[in-house]
């Protein structure tokens, strides 16, 4: 069964102490190592400071109890652990400080061995620190050591490998001091072809991620120093290319770098089927300066052929830095596409005829009182304001923004033909026809029946107030003969009549009256109707817009 992280720590930290206690620091350390790195791992970098530098402090140990020893380059060693992990917790004076106790340990280590005459190794640990002192960027120091035991072998020819091996720094340096480009290649070449072999012979592989390290932060300074041309080329040529017509054909150089170019060579690979009527397809310049920027014309034409004709153009161009290196880029492929018409008159007729279109559509929007005069010229506007803006971009030959445009404006007249359509709108109009009488019809129900209820009750009060009178009468006259009396009676039951049909005919003229009135009303409120669905018809149109314009910048 494995055993649980916890346990594998307790372990270590376990086996960490019994090392410490024997005084057997260096592999205390490295137990200390592990364990920082476990808990790193599992915990993060805070949970594991403190084992980090508990192995540090016995790196620390491990490297004074060397150097009593006069064990310089085991000393050296194990300080190289506490630079790696004094830049892994990003203590840069820390690191920088351990750096140079390696750096001093290698030096009384090399020269242990130049007093047994063992050269070879003496100089690789020189070399050693050399490239120690680089990661710290004391190129100063470096120079100095390196002058001091480069005077001691350079003129015996038996130390020949040594020379190497020194020489790996010396070109370092010089690369550095005189932004030489061979300096550096040179050192490169000799890091890896004779330093690390040498440090692998006396068992130094420990340090090659020190060297690794070294050599980029010198590449790193070297190229911040060199100033280098950076030539941005550029080839200008219309668009709108016709087959065996002449086409202006502009050819830019820039140099956007800080550093000059020289012996620049341009040179355009002509295809077959494209000739050039004016100027070369090769020209040449001594220099060209930072920042500077070079234009050459030459006037071409495509022969004629059937159909669209695609020549692929491209061209190369060789320059030198100021380091004399040589650089070649090339330029292209261009695609040239040669028509047999223009494309730019075929896009002006296009647009010539869509403007007619516009005009027609315009006409036939304000023929109906459906759809609102603000929505139609709102519409009108905006294809007009895009046909004006395509005409534009047609100079600038920007041909896929008028074929875009042009679809737009096809969409709109779609738009503007269907929304004019008899389909679309006769429905329109019989819907809103149909509720105007549909109310109509129901006010003049309700209008009777108010004023049949109004009749009725006047009916009863008024036959209420003649019996009332008749019984009054006969009250009144209860003395008269019967004869009279009966004449009254019939004399006062003629007059009810009358009077009725007098109030029936008032009533009728009255209803007459009030049915006058409210036609005169509803056709204020059919009048309102309209005017509502007049303004719901031009919602709809500005939402349609709307949406339109939105597709068109998407």
């Amino acid at each position: 069964m494995e055993k649980s992280y916890d346990e594998n720590l307790a372990k270590l930290m376990s086996e960490a102490r019994d090392l410490f206690k024997s005084e057997n620091f260096a592999d205390s350390a490295r137990k200390y190592l592990e364990a920082a790195k476990n808990q790193e791992s599992a915990r993060g970098m805070a949970q594991a400071e403190d084992l980090y530098h508990e192995a540090i402090k016995n790196f620390i140990r491990a490297s004074e109890e060397n150097k009593e020893k006069k064990q310089f380059r085991m000393s050296a060693q194990n300080l190289y652990y506490v630079v790696q992990i004094f830049k892994k917790l990003g203590v840069e004076e820390d690191w920088k400080a351990a750096t140079s106790a390696v750096v001093d340990d290698l030096v009384n280590a090399a020269q242990e061995y130049l007093m047994w005459n063992e050269y070879d190794r003496g100089i690789i640990l020189i070399s050693t620190a050399c490239f120690f002192l680089f990661s710290t960027e004391d190129f100063q120091t470096a120079e100095q050591l390196y002058l001091q035991y480069v005077e001691q072998i350079k003129d015996d020819p038996g130390f020949t490998r040594a020379q190497q091996i020194l020489y790996a720094a010396g070109h370092a340096i010089k690369a550095i001091k005189d932004s030489d480009t061979t300096s550096l290649l040179n050192a490169q070449q000799l890091v890896g072809s004779h330093l690390k072999p040498g440090l692998s012979q006396i068992v130094g592989d420990l340090f090659f991620p020190a060297l690794d390290d070294a050599m980029d932060n010198v590449v790193k300074i070297f190229r911040s120093k060199i100033k280098l041309p950076k030539i941005v080329p550029e080839l200008k040529i219309s668009r709108d290319l016709v087959l065996n017509e002449p086409a202006d054909l502009t050819i830019f150089l820039e140099n956007e770098g800080q550093g000059d170019a020289f012996n620049l060579i341009f040179k355009l690979n002509m295809p077959d089927g494209l000739e050039i009527l004016e100027g070369s397809k090769e020209f040449t310049l001594s220099q060209l300066l930072a920042q500077e920027t070079y234009e050459y014309k030459l006037v071409v034409r495509g022969m004629s052929g059937i159909g669209d004709v695609t020549h692929e153009l491209n061209a190369n161009i060789t320059f030198q830095d100021q380091l004399q290196t040589k650089q070649t880029m090339m330029i292209g492929p261009y695609d040239l596409i040669f028509r047999e018409k223009s494309l730019v008159r075929e896009l002006e007729v296009e647009l010539v005829e869509l403007s007619e279109k516009n005009t027609k559509l315009q006409k036939q929007m304000t023929s109906t009182d459906v759809i609102p005069e603000e929505a139609t010229k709102l519409m009108i506007d905006f294809v007009t304001t895009i046909i004006r803006e395509s005409e534009e971009v047609i100079t600038k030959e920007e041909f896929e923004t008028v074929r875009a445009n042009i679809k737009s404006i096809e969409y709109f007249h779609g738009l503007i033909q269907t929304l004019t359509s008899k389909e679309f709108i006769h429905p329109l109009i019989e819907k809103r026809e149909n509720a105007l009488n549909e109310k109509v019809e129901q006010a003049k129900i309700e209008l009777q029946e108010e004023l049949n209820v109004q009749l009725e009750d006047q009916k009863e009060a008024l036959k209420q107030e003649q019996q009332k009178e008749i019984e009054e009468l006969r009250q009144s006259f209860n003395s008269e003969k019967e004869t009279e009396q009966k004449e009254l009676i019939e004399k006062l039951e003629e007059d009810h009549q009358k009077d009725i049909a007098e109030l029936r005919d008032e009533f009728e003229q009255r209803l007459k009256n009030e049915l006058d009135e409210q036609r005169l009303k509803f056709e204020d409120e059919k009048k309102k109707v309209l005017e509502e669905q007049e303004a719901v018809l031009r919602a709809e149109f500005q939402k349609l817009l709307s949406e339109s314009q939105d597709k068109k910048r998407r």
